[in-house]
């Protein structure tokens, strides 16, 4: 005898249990004396034919924004062709500037103070040309001139420039050395660099050039050119 699911079962000796199988089998009484055996099925995994689906949406089925369109794309560039300027570090840009002056012509508002003459008058930096230099000079607005030293003289200059919106400051030197920082006043005819300096002299802060090659710093003064070994220069303030 078999059963339903294919297992073969031994006949009963109990009358009750083989009375039992004249009913169907859901209707079929248990036996007291012969409780029913639990019977375990072996399940096989059968592998789905599809992978399970998911809760995303199909394509396409995402619905448009309101009105029906898209926003069209945000450009943030900049227009084409131009781009930020960096920002202004000290010493990546001069923090000054030369104006042109003549006699007869006020200072800037911002022109640089770098000295007093003998009789009080304030002396600003500036510079001129003469010969093929171009010489760092003294301007003196109360005497309506402005003064460079060459070749052992002081000469009088009716045009030149004035050292405008610097952050500068002075500190002392010798020998025809500069600081890093020192400001460029002029050069000579072969290219040499010509540095702001000044000394006092006979009672006066006088501002001259400093000449590197000759180790020294000269001041136009009362017709003639001094040389110090000793001076200050001008430089370009950092901060």
């Amino acid at each position: 005898m078999f059963s339903p699911f294919g297992f073969k079962i031994e006949p009963s000796n109990c009358a009750t249990c083989r009375h039992n199988l004249s009913y169907p089998q859901h209707q079929r009484p248990q036996c007291p004396h012969h409780p029913p055996v639990e019977i375990h099925h072996h399940h096989h995994y059968t592998p789905p034919s599809a992978p399970p689906s998911s809760n995303y949406p199909a394509a396409g089925s995402y619905y448009p924004p309101a009105g029906g369109h898209y926003p069209p794309p945000v450009n943030n560039y900049p227009p084409g062709g131009y781009y930020p300027s960096p920002p202004s570090y000290p010493g990546f840009v001069k923090s000054y500037s030369w104006v042109d002056s003549s006699l007869g012509h006020a200072l800037p508002h911002t022109a640089v103070r770098g000295g007093t003459d003998v009789d009080g008058q304030p002396m600003y930096v500036g510079r001129a040309h003469h010969e093929r230099d171009l010489i760092p000079a003294k301007i003196i607005p109360g005497r309506r001139c402005c003064y460079v030293s060459y070749n052992g003289k002081e000469h009088a200059k009716s045009t030149y420039q004035v050292l405008c919106d610097a952050r500068a400051e002075w500190v002392p030197d010798q020998g025809g050395r500069v600081h890093p920082d020192a400001i460029e006043g002029g050069r000579t005819d072969n290219g040499e660099t010509l540095y702001i300096g000044r000394v006092i002299h006979k009672n006066s802060m006088t501002i001259g050039k400093i000449h590197p090659s000759h180790r020294t710093c000269y001041i136009p003064f009362d017709g003639a050119e001094v040389g110090y070994q000793n001076y200050e220069v001008l430089i370009s303030r950092k901060y």
